[in-house]
């Protein structure tokens, strides 16, 4: 058994690591980032974005290091807004982070090589055009994973509470901080990453979860204190892995409930509304979501995924993405097909 003390030490080591790095991230984005002037209108833009978004800096250099990061994103956003792709990109809670910098803070999918999944068995695609889960009771409210690498809890937790529901139980809002602290044995790094079937591996040997209200959630790496007494009922018997690149069974299984989905999430910093219709967004699966229906868009005709994201309500369309089904169609747009999973539960 591991000590308590030594417990301690290991997590603020890794804390004392990751904020190194973070130092380390920031000064090698300065350096690499080529000055440009900057215009009065983007000076007032940036002033007012910063009011907006209740941004202050510790000192003139960056502040005016993150001037130049913004202006550049302000350039790629309109850039990207000419093209009108059916999608938009705004000037959000992103705005002033360089994107190696947004990915550092923002995501968290550590992603491994797939293991072999069994097929389940699917549904009968023809019974439903549209599914949106949001619409049935069974998805709780967007939540925030702030500037902890903890994805991977979030997009587990929200397949976890979705598929409680449907199996018969209340909708709990349950603890990924819970995840972030205990789960480390299974594989998972806390706000360093992680992967959503190792929680639902810890989910499973703990048979349950603590609430968000017995465990809440702190957006850092904590000891672990869960207790029995904590739990609640709804228990995972086993959980089901999509086979990798194959939209079609994802598409079977979000049509039952949602699913915990990976994605390349460098190119959806900057959404704001629409169909996300990027077919250069690339693979490298980093940030973990969740998959709660698909739809078609009337006005562009666009068949799309709805992802719920856990960057808060402010981010996207309050919260949620849409992101075509037909980009990218052997691996999902972003990589959305290549590593999907769900929990099975067992029944009250």
């Amino acid at each position: 058994m591991v000590s308590h003390k030594l417990r301690v030490f290991i997590i603020l080591a890794a804390l004392a690591l990751s904020t190194i790095g973070m130092i380390a991230l920031h000064r090698r984005a300065t350096s690499n980032l080529k000055q440009v002037p900057i215009s009065k209108s983007v000076r007032t833009l940036f002033s007012a974005w910063k009011n907006t978004q209740n941004k202050l800096y510790t000192t003139p250099q960056e502040e005016q290091f993150r001037l130049q990061v913004f202006a550049k994103n302000h350039q790629k956003i309109k850039v990207s807004n000419s093209r009108k792709l059916g999608y938009t990109l705004g000037l959000n809670l992103f705005a002033d982070l360089t994107e190696e910098e947004f990915v550092a803070k923002y995501t968290g999918y550590k992603h491994q090589k797939t293991k072999k999944a069994v097929k389940p068995q699917q549904a009968k695609l023809g019974q439903a055009a549209s599914v949106d889960w949001r619409t049935q009771g069974v998805v709780n409210a967007v939540k925030n994973q702030g500037s902890c690498g903890s994805c991977w809890a979030f997009s587990a937790v929200a397949a976890f509470e979705s598929a409680a529901k449907l199996a018969g139980y209340a909708l709990f809002s349950f603890s990924e901080q819970q995840l972030v602290d205990c789960s480390r044995p299974e594989g998972n790094q806390g706000c360093n990453g992680g992967l959503m079937d190792q929680a639902f591996t810890y989910i499973e040997k703990s048979q349950g979860l603590a609430t968000e209200q017995d465990y809440p959630y702190k957006g850092t790496d904590g000891v672990c204190h869960a207790s029995s007494k904590t739990m609640q009922a709804p228990q995972i018997g086993s959980f089901t892995d999509v086979p990798k690149n194959d939209c079609q069974t994802l598409l079977a299984s979000v049509t039952k409930q949602p699913v915990s989905v990976a994605i390349a999430a460098n190119a959806i910093q900057f959404y704001t509304t629409g169909v996300f219709s990027n077919k250069f967004c690339g693979t490298g699966l980093n940030h973990g979501v969740a998959a709660v229906g698909y739809g078609t868009d009337a006005s562009s005709k666009k068949n799309y995924w709805i992802v719920r994201n856990s960057w808060g309500a402010t981010w996207g369309e309050k919260g949620y993405i849409l992101m075509d089904r037909d980009v990218q169609p052997s691996t999902g747009i972003c990589g959305i097909c290549m590593a999907a999973s769900y929990p099975n539960i067992v029944k009250p």
